[in-house]
């Protein structure tokens, strides 16, 4: 066998150890990284704290409103008709759309002539029936004397008494006939039976109508008598029951929007619905608008708002909706940290809830009741008011 030189011997050694260097070397840097990397320190994450909104528990009696909405009716409206036939030849000024009228004002007038010359025929015919029956009187006097006397039958008597009783009885229907007349006369003029407003006018100088009593002239609404018609659900209208109060006899207040104005006028519930609204599911109430006798600037149709004093609720507190967590829970805040108090719903004051004590420990006077729904937070979550 060749012997081989020893620097080929040299070479093949340090090729066989540079693999096993490289692998010590390499383990000694990641050794050395190992060593020298920075140590991660564990620090304790704080606490949240929640923001709150809250509300400070005060007891006692509470009487919240009711805002509801109403239209106004008319307390009053008469619609207004010729009671006899005949051409207009009179109109009054305020005869026309929303003319305002007082009471006895003449609206219109029928051509009075045929009446006039009725009127005259029939007082007439009573003078002439009035003379015949004092005629006839005076014959039966004559008669009685001559009876008496024997000088004429009893007949001719009898027939003297019967014709003045006949008489008698045309004179009344004369007197009839001209009162009929008068009247007739009289109603060739309609005047206003009340103060008001006119509404659906429908009569015009030269208009003829015929006296069947179909014909209209015009609407007349009494605004000094108005009235306000609203709806009261089953809810509302069992509690106010419950209150031990009538609903008839309550104020309420009735508010107008008339642009940048409101205009409020004090009512009175007068009447209530007999039977359920099917369009409202409540029950209607009529309240009459106190105007002291003046007409207002409220019309029929308007609408309005209606405010009505719900029941009294004792011992109650008034909180926001958001401050109810479930059904029957709400939040105090003690030592900082949200304490849990089990309550009760009593009723309702527009968007508030009216809540009383339900358990224990309970809501003091004083207490502050989180108001701000928190989903992730409850029982013992930190909190600060702000």
């Amino acid at each position: 066998m060749t012997e081989q030189p020893p620097a080929k011997l040299k070479v093949r050694a340090r090729r066989a150890l540079l693999p096993l260097v490289i692998v010590a070397v390499t383990a000694g840097v990641i050794a050395l990284m190992i060593a020298t990397r920075p140590r991660l320190i564990r620090v304790p994450t704080p606490e949240r704290v929640w923001p709150v909104e809250v509300v400070e528990a005060r007891f006692g009696p509470l009487q919240p409103q009711l805002s509801l909405f109403g239209e106004i009716v008319g307390g009053r409206r008469s619609e207004l008709r010729p009671q006899v036939a005949g051409l207009v030849v009179e109109i009054g000024p305020n005869l026309q759309e929303g003319g305002q009228v007082e009471k006895g004002e003449l609206l219109l007038r029928i051509d009075p002539f045929d009446f006039e010359t009725a009127l005259a025929e029939q007082r007439s015919l009573l003078k002439e029936s009035e003379a015949r029956l004092e005629k006839l009187r005076r014959d039966l006097k004559r008669t009685q004397d001559l009876y008496a006397q024997k000088n004429v039958s009893e007949q001719a008597l009898d027939d003297a008494a019967l014709a003045v009783i006949e008489q008698e009885a045309l004179v009344e229907q004369r007197v009839i006939g001209v009162r009929r007349a008068e009247r007739d006369l009289a109603d060739t003029q309609l005047a206003a039976p009340f103060a008001g407003v006119l509404a659906n006018v429908a009569a015009d100088l030269g208009k003829e109508f015929t006296g069947f009593g179909n014909e209209a002239v015009a609407d007349l609404i009494d605004t000094s008598e108005l009235e306000v018609r609203f709806s009261v659900t089953n809810a509302q209208y069992g509690r106010l029951a419950e209150d031990g109060e009538p609903l008839i006899g309550r104020l309420v207040a009735v508010s107008w929007q008339v642009g940048d104005a409101t205009l409020v006028y004090p009512a009175v519930i007068e009447r209530v619905g007999a039977e359920v609204t099917a369009s409202t599911g409540g029950v209607d109430a009529f309240a009459a608008i106190d105007s002291s006798g003046e007409q207002t600037l409220l019309r029929p149709g308007v609408f309005v708002s209606v405010t009505l004093a719900d029941r009294r609720y004792d011992n109650v507190i008034s909180v926001p909706e958001s401050a109810l967590y479930g059904e029957d829970t709400v939040y105090v805040i003690e030592a900082g940290r949200m304490s849990p108090r089990q309550v009760k719903v009593a009723g309702y004051s527009g968007a508030d809830l009216l809540v009383t004590n339900a358990g224990d420990p309970a809501i003091r006077d004083g207490d502050q009741v989180v108001v701000t729904q928190l989903r992730e937070a409850g029982a013992g979550a930190q909190v600060t008011v702000r």
